[in-house]
């Protein structure tokens, strides 16, 4: 049987064989809370359990079975789930899979608001903390107990963009009995394969590039496990989460353009990196397909492609407002959170900020650190208006 890339696979409908309902590009969308059952025998044996006939709308629809179908297939997963959002995939995950007495691990440079709900909320419930910074293996075995029970990765780091040795890690926590799980919304899936590489689990914001429209909030999870796979269906269901079926529809709707989308402005923010990395005034280029990045090399281990998101650091010798000025003259890029859309977007965080002081703790001199999105607009004038907003700020 041929595996087909997820390339093909995002463009196809489901197989007939697969679904009772008359097949099409994208499926209907059921907007139902109670789903009529045809006969008693089917009210008898009606059960959750069973993503491709749900019982009940809080269960699902027959789009969300084919989008979380999709995801699974692309990843190679046993199962995926869907979320309300990327932080709930998060929330998910660790409600699931821990208890009172447990620790999770979570890393230096990994998503600042996951960092924050695991200790303001999970802390109430008994769970254990700890930080370590993924880019040091040598200090894994002091920083995490050998009792943790699960282990959070993100690649690229969520601000500074750094690629840890993944195998490495994921082994280390086999080797432990933990529990390995990867925040793989930057590859969307496709483009790193987080579940051969060892890790259990696999989280997703499909906020990002899964939709691309810049108008859906969502996640997933995914394992390979049987075990685990059970355990975030049932806590899933039991927690009654649920996604809009309206929602899902709209990131089916952009599945088939995922892949031209997801390498549209790789080249122009290569070429911002190194324009960028030619100023005196920029400490650091975080890139993970930009050369001298740190992890670098572990990118082109791991990864079969990079998108257009990348950070800089300004050296800490800069005047924030000079850097202010800068991002404010810029007229393509707005300020706002998140990424993946089709609109160019750039965040600003000060030194006094987590990833800023994490930063200048491995790159002395560092200083306040600007993220850019490249997004769908004319490469040449995304360029264009870096150029004339520098020129502005700092030629002036």
């Amino acid at each position: 049987m041929h595996h087909h890339t997820p390339r093909t696979l995002l463009s196809q409908p489901m197989a007939a064989e697969e679904t009772d309902d008359p097949v099409s590009a994208l499926p209907p969308v059921h907007r139902a809370s109670t789903i009529f059952l045809p006969t008693l025998a089917r009210l008898k044996s009606a059960d959750w359990r069973d993503r491709s006939r749900p019982p009940y709308g809080r269960d699902g629809s027959r789009a969300a079975y084919e989008l979380e179908t999709k995801l699974a297939r692309i990843e190679g997963a046993r199962q995926a789930l869907l979320v309300s959002s990327g932080l709930a995939a998060y929330s998910l995950t660790s409600m699931a899979l821990l208890a009172p007495g447990d620790i999770v691990a979570i890393p230096t440079n990994g998503y600042g608001t996951a960092q924050q709900m695991l200790r303001h909320v999970f802390r109430r419930f008994g769970i254990g903390i700890v930080l370590y910074d993924p880019m040091a293996p040598d200090t894994w075995n002091e920083a995490i107990p050998s009792s943790a029970r699960l282990l959070w990765v993100e690649a690229p780091g969520s601000v500074t963009m750094e690629v840890p040795d993944l195998r490495r890690l994921a082994g280390w926590a086999d080797e432990r009995g933990c529990i390995a799980a990867i925040d793989n919304t930057y590859s969307a899936g496709m483009h790193l394969r987080a579940f051969e590489l060892g890790f259990h689990v696999s989280v997703q914001a499909l906020t990002k590039l899964q939709s691309g429209g810049a108008d859906v909030v969502m996640g997933s999870v995914a394992s390979v496990r049987e075990d685990i796979s059970r355990s975030l269906s049932e806590t899933r269901h039991f927690l009654g989460m649920h996604v809009s079926p309206d929602d899902i529809y709209l990131v089916l709707r952009g599945l088939p353009t995922l892949s031209l989308r997801y390498t549209a402005s790789t080249e122009a923010s290569l070429r911002l990196a190194q324009w960028f990395s030619e100023r005196k005034e920029v400490a650091a280029v975080m890139h993970p397909a930009f050369a001298g990045s740190k992890g670098h090399e572990n990118w082109k281990q791991y990864f079969t492609a990079s998108t257009g998101l990348f950070s800089i650091a300004f050296g800490a010798f800069v005047p924030t407002t000079k850097i202010e000025a800068f991002l404010g003259a810029l007229t393509l890029f707005h300020f706002g959170f998140s990424w993946g859309g089709p609109t160019s977007l750039v965040m600003f965080y000060g030194k006094d900020s987590a990833c800023a002081q994490q930063l200048e703790n491995s790159r002395p001199g560092a200083g306040c650190i600007a993220r850019f999105w490249l997004g769908l607009e004319d490469s040449a004038d995304l360029a264009a208006d870096v150029f004339n907003a520098w020129s502005s700020a700092f030629e002036a």
